[in-house]
């Protein structure tokens, strides 16, 4: 009898077993790169869901990769090329649309040049694997000099510090949040982000954590952000007068003594025209022009310098502005000279 419900029921469960799938990707959509587990039952999508063994998110996603299943389903998607005719929008084949662009290209070079052709690359290039193996061969090939991207928009100030300071763009140190007891936000929102060049999935609950285990958040921000919100303190700033803020953090570190010397003398040179260039803002100068209170930036500066474990961290609001380089610059040298840089937290 038992052999018997075997040799019955067991087709069945061999064809559930092949009619649903489970994958498990990552999420590309951000640099957070969640893992993502995609259940399946013949080739429909079931249901999007995080990995819970992922060692970076920890099951957390955001309702963009939810919505994966929409922008995969929709009935509207674009499957195959389309060309505009005079008749409207007409079907053609994958080779013929490669022709036409490539013979389209070539034609606006050679009558107006190279530059006359600019690229724009988005957000979720950089996190693809085919987008990282062709695209570089695809713009060396074009030849043009006009070449834009998310990064043009928002974060060159960091890459151009990072090759100055550590001799590569891409060199750029990242918060330790999870053992950070001390986290100082200027102009950055990573509730909302989830951590831009910080790659921190499910960066709320471990920003909350700091609170919990003793620690502080603490956010430079002209506006009242969602991770404001969440904040052990919020500090409000004249739009664009951060830069005044970091000299006068910086002028008190140097005036009150509290450089990390061991950790300068690893990383920096010439302090001494470093300090001699922010030894006029005080924090009662920049005071009336940044609306940062004197006294709670210089009590900032002691509790930073204090902490056991601390970073700053500076993102968009700081770098898309008139001194965005200088401002992510000045955030550097900060961390530099409070012993926090290749340190843990």
């Amino acid at each position: 009898m038992w052999l018997a419900q075997v040799i019955i029921t067991m087709p069945g469960e061999i064809m559930a077993a092949i009619a649903e799938r489970i994958h498990y990707r990552s999420c590309n959509l951000c640099e957070a790169m969640c893992g993502v587990e995609i259940r399946l039952e013949q080739e429909q999508i079931v249901s999007i869901k995080g990995d819970k063994n992922d060692p970076f998110s920890r099951g957390h996603i955001c309702p963009k990769a939810v919505a994966l299943k929409d922008i995969y389903e929709d009935p509207d998607r674009l499957r195959k090329p389309l060309e505009r005719t005079a008749d409207g929008w007409k079907e053609i084949s994958w080779d013929e649309a490669y022709n036409k662009v490539a013979a389209g290209l070539q034609r606006v070079q050679q009558q107006y040049g190279h530059d006359a052709v600019a690229t724009y690359l988005g957000n979720p290039n950089v996190h693809n694997l085919g987008a990282s193996l062709g695209l570089p061969g695809f713009l060396r090939a074009l030849k043009t000099c006009n070449k834009f991207s998310a990064t043009s928009v928002d974060q060159l100030p960091h890459h151009l510090v990072c090759h100055h300071v550590f001799g590569h763009q891409l060199r750029i140190p990242v918060p330790d949040i999870d053992r950070c007891d001390f986290f100082l936000v200027f102009g950055g929102n990573p509730v909302a982000s989830n951590g831009s060049i910080m790659s921190v999935a499910d960066v709320k609950t471990r920003l909350k954590a700091i609170n919990k285990r003793g620690g502080r958040v603490v956010v430079v921000d002209p506006r009242r952000s969602e991770t404001a919100e969440i904040a052990s303190e919020h500090f409000f700033v004249r739009p664009g007068s951060d830069v005044l803020v970091l000299l006068a953090m910086l002028q008190t570190l140097f005036a009150e003594q509290l450089v990390c010397w061991s950790q300068q003398a690893e990383y920096a040179e010439d302090l001494a025209d470093i300090a001699a260039a922010v030894a006029p803002y005080t924090p009662e100068r920049v005071e009336a022009a940044s609306g940062f209170p004197a006294a709670s930036l210089r009590q900032l500066v002691h509790d930073f310098a204090a902490a056991e474990t601390a970073v700053c961290y500076g993102r968009m609001g700081v770098s898309v502005q008139q001194f965005g380089a200088l401002n992510q610059y000045l955030i550097m040298l900060i961390n530099i000279l409070t012993g926090r840089l290749d340190t843990e937290g």
